[in-house]
C-alpha cells in the first residue's frame, strides 16, 4: 500500500524537508505517516516514531504494520526528545504543535542533533527568536497550504544566525530569497491579523498601549514593503 494517498500537503512538505539518508526521530508522531513515508520511499533507512502518549503511539504502530514498515520504523514513548540515546538519530521532526512547545522540547533535549525539521502551529515568530538566541541557524524554509491555512516548515541546525529585521521573525527571510509561491498569501494573512489587532488596541480603554501600537504599526509597514517586493516576482 502506498502512503502518499493519506499524506497531506503539510506532512508532505515536512517529509520533503528531511535530508536524504538521515536517521530520524519523529517527535509527537501521532499517526506516524512522516517516518513511514520516508522509509517507504527509501529517503531514509530507519526511524523512531515518538510520542508522549500511548494512544498516538498505538495509532502509529497500527499504521506502521498496515504499510509494512515494522522492520524500519520503531515506536517509543517519550516526552519530547528525552527518551533518545545519543547517536541513535541525527535528525528530528518536531511538528504539529505550538512554537513555544517546540522551543521547550529543544530546551529540554538531552543533547544536540545535526538537523531539526520544525513546523509550528502557532508562535512562529517566537520560535525563530528562540532559535536565534540559542545558537541555531535556519538553513531552509518552505510553506504549505491546506484549505485556507498556511504552515511554515523550518530546517534548523546548530550555528550562528542574526535576524536583521523584526518582520523576518514573522516571514522568514529564506522564504523571500527562495521566492516561495505562498509567501504573498502568508503576508496577506499576517497583514489582516495585525491590522485587526491594531484596530482593537485603538478601541481599547487601557493605558500604556502606545508602545505596543507603535510596534504593530511598524510591523504592518514592513509587511506592506514585503508585499510590494513579492508583487515584482
Amino acid at each position: 500500500m502506498n502512503i502518499e494517498s493519506v499524506l497531506t500537503p503539510r506532512l508532505r512538505a515536512i517529509a520533503d524537508s528531511v535530508p536524504t539518508g538521515a536517521t530520524l526521530a519523529d517527535v509527537g508522531t501521532d499517526h506516524g505517516y512522516v517516518p513511514i513515508y520516508l522509509c517507504q520511499k527509501n529517503v531514509i533507512e530507519k526511524a523512531l516514531a515518538m510520542d508522549v502518549k500511548e494512544g498516538p503511539l498505538s495509532r502509529a504502530q497500527n499504521n506502521i504494520e498496515r504499510f509494512g514498515m515494522k522492520e524500519k520504523v520503531e515506536t517509543r514513548l517519550s516526552d519530547g526528545l528525552c527518551a533518545l540515546q545519543q547517536g541513535e538519530v541525527d535528525t528530528a521532526v518536531i511538528a504539529g504543535m505550538g512554537g513555544l512547545l517546540i522551543a521547550q522540547i529543544l530546551e529540554e533535549a538531552p543533547f544536540y542533533l545535526k538537523t531539526y525539521i520544525l513546523q509550528p502551529m502557532t508562535a512562529t515568530a517566537e520560535l525563530r527568536a528562540y532559535l536565534e538566541e540559542k545558537g541555531y541557524r535556519i538553513s531552509y524554509e518552505v510553506l504549505a497550504k491546506e484549505d485556507e491555512k498556511i504552515y511554515t516548515i523550518i530546517r534548523a541546525e546548530r550555528g550562528e544566525m542574526k535576524i536583521e529585521k523584526p518582520v523576518y521573525y514573522h516571514v522568514g527571510k529564506r522564504l523571500l530569497e527562495q521566492r516561495d509561491p505562498l509567501a504573498p498569501l502568508l503576508i496577506g494573512q499576517l497583514l489582516t491579523k495585525y491590522q485587526q489587532t491594531l484596530c482593537g488596541l485603538d478601541k481599547a480603554e487601557k493605558e500604556n498601549v502606545s508602545e505596543k501600537k507603535q510596534q504593530i504599526s511598524d510591523l504592518i509597514k514592513e509587511l506592506l514593503t514585503l508585499k510590494e517586493v513579492c508583487s515584482t516576482w
